[in-house]
């Protein structure tokens, strides 16, 4: 299975977008990051955990400190068609729990750990049934 198969859209923001705006965008369309966006070009990502824990926990003001000055970079992307069993490995090796899809240098999706975890069943157990019917064994890289 690729991770084109599991990808959810991304949403960009301009980099100056403070973090009450951005968290509220966040909210309204009930996913866990946003991409930061400055002249164009894509340059971080911002979570739900960073505002918690870089602005929240910190007791910053939220009305001013903008996604920027938050902001994961530079990003960790690999191409949609990757397969999902090592964009696992790359999210485990990375200690990281999204990965940004790309197909030919332009951004086209986001995957998170939770999207992989929901789907490594049924690629476990694809390989086991075609493992099965040649007589081999498959023993999963953990």
């Amino acid at each position: 299975m690729k991770v084109k198969e599991i990808m959810k859209d991304v949403t960009k923001l301009p980099s100056n977008t403070v973090i009450a705006d951005a968290a509220g965008i966040m909210d309204q369309k009930v996913i866990g990051s946003v991409l930061v966006e400055e002249k164009g070009k894509v340059t971080g990502m911002v979570t739900e955990r960073d505002i918690l824990r870089k602005v929240v926990a910190k007791r910053l003001n939220a009305d001013r400190v903008t996604i920027k000055d938050i902001m994961n970079a530079p990003l960790i992307t690999v191409d949609s068609e990757t397969d999902i069993l090592d964009a696992s490995n790359i999210l485990a090796a990375k200690k990281i729990r999204r990965l940004v899809l790309t197909e030919n240098n332009k951004i086209v999706g986001i995957i998170t750990a939770n999207d992989i975890a929901k789907n490594l069943k049924f690629v476990i157990a694809k390989k086991v049934v075609d493992i099965s019917s040649t007589g081999s064994h498959f023993r999963p890289n953990y």
